[in-house]
């Protein structure tokens, strides 16, 4: 006779191996095509800003560290213009996001190299038609330098705002069985991190997404949202 018990565990077991069998990912989804390259998609001109040498950037990956297995391709360009604030660009792109490998924001990147995060918020870039991206702003200070920041990451479809919706979404998709792609979209500049540097930041994101061909937007902010561009 069976003890009742043993019916208990049995069914426990059985849940457990049926979350499990949820929570395991069966289809990758990346919106970089194969043999595509980031550096080739975003245009070296973008309104009035010229991209320029440099190696001012604070970058997500190191060579060696986890981080760097964890990004495929990233780029990082010095964007300036006879007429507004120079941009720094860094994009880092990931083909897959897991418990082990998922996008490092830019908090986190910051801290690492001494930097203190004195101010954040969430706001939103429009970019014509019905398209707003949702971002995060940052201020970063060091002992010599200000570094006003926005950045958003693309997780799948999804643009999470902060590291719990990012971690909620990679999850949400795992129980899809979907394995995300994923990339970290940051522009920052060294200036007073006041209102007029935020707008400037969004006025060049907005550039930047305009002129990227209409093909390749997906890979930066999504299906979704780049449908909606003008």
């Amino acid at each position: 006779m069976i003890a009742r018990r043993d019916v208990l565990f049995g069914g426990g077991l059985l849940v457990a191996a049926g979350a499990a069998a949820a929570l395991t990912p069966r289809k990758n989804v990346v919106l970089l095509p194969a043999g595509r390259e980031l550096e080739s998609m975003i245009p070296k001109t973008i309104g009035s800003w010229q991209a320029v040498p440099s190696d001012l950037f604070v970058l997500p990956k190191t060579e060696g560290s986890l981080a760097d297995k964890l990004y495929n391709q990233t780029v990082t360009r010095l964007y300036e213009s006879p007429t507004a604030l120079p941009v720094m660009l860094v994009m880092a792109y990931g083909s897959i996001q897991n418990d082990a490998l998922q996008l490092h924001r830019p908090e986190t990147c910051y801290a690492a190299v001494g930097f203190q995060i004195s101010s954040s918020r969430v706001d939103a870039i429009d970019v014509g038609g019905r398209a707003k991206v949702p971002v995060r702003e940052l201020t970063a200070t060091a002992e010599r330098r200000i570094e006003p920041i926005i950045y958003w990451t693309r997780i799948g479809d999804s643009l999470p705002t902060s590291g719990r919706e990012q971690r909620v979404s990679k999850l949400e998709q795992q129980f899809e069985g979907i394995i995300p792609d994923g990339i970290l979209v940051r522009m920052s500049t060294v200036a007073e991190p006041d209102e007029a540097t935020f707008a400037a930041l969004r006025g060049f994101a907005s550039a930047m997404l305009t002129a990227v061909a209409p093909a390749d937007r997906a890979v930066l902010v999504g299906t979704t949202i780049s449908g909606r561009l003008r």
